[in-house]
C-alpha cells in the first residue's frame, strides 16, 4: 500500500494536513485590495463585489460558449425547493434586465413537478403556495405539473397555472406504475427517467426548445459515477454533460453544472434570498447505489476539495463513437441501442456467465461436451430487437404498462 503522508503525522493528523487559509487579514484573490468576506474551496478568498461579478460571469460564460440559444427561444426552466432553483431563477432574471451588460434574449418559463408524496397532504398544499410566491417575486410564468397523473394517463400532460389539487392518492398512483419490489436503486432510476420524460413532454406542449435543470456539480460527479455503476456508459456524456441532445426537438441544459451547493448559498445570501425549504426525506446511503455514490464524494471532498471538479473534468472526456442515424433508441431513457461489435461485447459477456451460473449440470454428461452445448445454444440462440439499453432492460421489468 501506499504510504504517502506517514511521515506527516502529527499528534491526532495523519497524513496531508489540509491547507486551509482563514478570512483574517485577507485580502480577495481577485482585486486584492479589498478584504476577503467569502472563502471558496479553503483557498479561493473573495470580496463580496468580485464574488457576485465571478459568478454572474461563470453563468452567462457557459451559456454563451455554447451558442445553442437564439434570440427569443422559448426555455422551460425546471424548479424544485432549495438554493439551486433559487439561484438559477436569480441569475436568470438579472440577465434579462435592460441595464445589465450582454443581457439573455431568450424567453423563459417555470416548471414545477409536484412528485413530494413522503409529505403530508397540508405540508404538500403549504409547499405548492411557496413556490407560487416565490417564483412570482421574479415576474416569471409558473406552471404546475403533477407526476402522479402524468404517469397514469396515456401521453396526456395535465399543465396548470393554478395550485394543483393534491389528494392522498397520489402516492398510491405511482404503485401502477413502478411495481412494489423494485429496490430503491431501481425506483430512484426509474423515477429520474420517468421525471425527465415529463420534463421533455411538458416542453414541446409549451412549444420550448430547451430546458434548463438546477443540477450542480455534486450532482453531475455522483451521477457520473451512478451511470458506470449501473451500466449507463453509453450515454456518460449526455447525462452529465452541459447538454442533452438526444431528444430531437428539446435539449436538456445544466448551467450550474460548474456551481457547488457553498457558491449558491453564498449567492443567495448576499442577495436575501430565502429559499423554502421542506422535510426531505429519509435517505440511507446503504440502500441504493445512488445515495451511496453521493455519500461517498460528499465524504471525499470534504477532504480534498478538487474531488468534484476532478470527476466532473473526466466526465467531459468520456465519449462513444456514436452514429445517431445508425443507431436505434431506447425505448425508456431514448439513449442509444449501439450495435454490437463482431466480437465479444462486455454485455454478451454478463449475459453468458448468467447463463453459464444458471445452467443445469448434468454430472453424467462430460464437462467438454456441456461447454460446447452451452456455447452453441447461445451462440445460435434467437437474437430478439432490442427495445431497451442494456441498464434499462435491467429495470424494465419493474415498469408496469410501458
Amino acid at each position: 500500500m501506499c504510504s504517502l503522508g506517514d511521515d506527516y503525522e502529527n499528534n491526532e493528523e495523519k497524513y496531508l494536513p489540509q491547507k486551509n487559509i482563514g478570512l483574517d487579514n485577507c485580502r480577495c484573490n481577485k482585486c486584492r485590495h479589498e478584504k476577503a468576506s467569502i472563502l471558496l474551496r479553503g483557498k479561493d478568498a473573495y470580496c463580496r463585489n468580485c464574488f457576485l461579478a465571478s459568478t454572474n460571469h461563470k453563468f452567462k460564460a457557459i451559456l454563451g460558449k455554447s451558442k445553442l440559444i437564439r434570440p427569443y427561444d422559448k426555455v422551460l426552466i425546471s424548479f424544485d425547493v432549495g438554493h439551486p432553483s433559487v439561484a438559477l431563477l436569480h441569475l436568470i432574471r438579472s440577465g434579462l434586465d435592460l441595464d445589465t451588460p450582454k443581457r439573455l434574449k431568450f424567453i423563459p418559463v417555470v416548471v414545477f413537478i409536484e412528485d413530494r408524496y413522503h409529505l403530508s397532504l397540508d405540508e404538500r398544499k403549504e409547499m405548492l403556495r411557496d413556490i407560487q410566491t416565490e417564483v412570482n417575486n421574479f415576474q416569471l410564468k409558473l406552471y404546475f405539473v403533477s407526476l402522479a397523473n402524468c404517469l397514469s394517463s396515456e401521453n396526456e400532460i395535465n399543465i396548470s397555472e393554478n395550485i394543483l389539487n393534491v389528494t392522498e392518492l397520489d402516492k398510491a398512483k405511482l404503485s401502477t406504475v413502478v411495481a412494489n419490489n423494485a429496490n430503491e436503486t431501481t425506483k430512484n432510476e426509474l423515477l429520474f427517467i420517468l421525471k425527465r420524460n415529463v420534463l421533455l413532454k411538458v416542453a414541446k406542449n409549451l412549444d420550448c426548445k430547451f430546458i434548463f435543470t438546477p443540477e450542480l456539480s455534486i450532482d453531475i460527479a455522483s451521477n457520473l459515477l451512478s451511470n458506470v455503476s449501473l451500466g449507463r456508459g453509453d450515454n456518460i456524456s449526455l447525462d452529465t454533460g452541459f447538454c442533452d441532445n438526444r431528444d430531437e426537438r428539446v435539449k436538456i441544459l445544466r448551467p450550474l453544472r460548474d456551481f457547488d451547493m457553498k457558491e449558491v448559498a453564498f449567492y443567495n445570501v448576499l442577495h436575501h434570498l430565502n429559499p423554502i425549504s421542506v422535510r426531505g426525506r429519509e435517505v440511507n446511503s446503504n440502500h441504493s447505489v445512488q445515495n451511496l455514490m453521493r455519500d461517498f464524494i460528499t465524504k471525499l471532498q470534504s477532504d480534498y476539495p478538487a474531488t468534484v471538479t476532478t470527476i466532473v473534468k473526466t466526465g467531459d472526456k468520456l465519449t462513444t463513437q456514436i452514429k445517431d442515424n445508425c443507431d436505434r433508441r431506447c425505448r425508456l431513457c431514448n439513449g442509444t441501442i449501439t450495435q454490437r461489435p463482431t466480437e465479444l461485447s462486455s454485455e454478451e459477456s454478463t449475459n453468458f456467465s448468467k447463463l453459464i451460473s444458471n445452467s443445469f449440470r448434468d454430472p453424467t454428461i462430460p464437462v467438454e461436451d456441456r461447454c460446447k452445448s452451452v456455447v452453441e445454444g447461445f451462440t445460435n440462440s434467437p437474437k430478439h430487437e432490442q427495445v431497451y439499453c442494456f441498464s434499462c432492460s435491467k429495470i424494465s421489468d419493474y415498469l408496469l404498462d410501458f
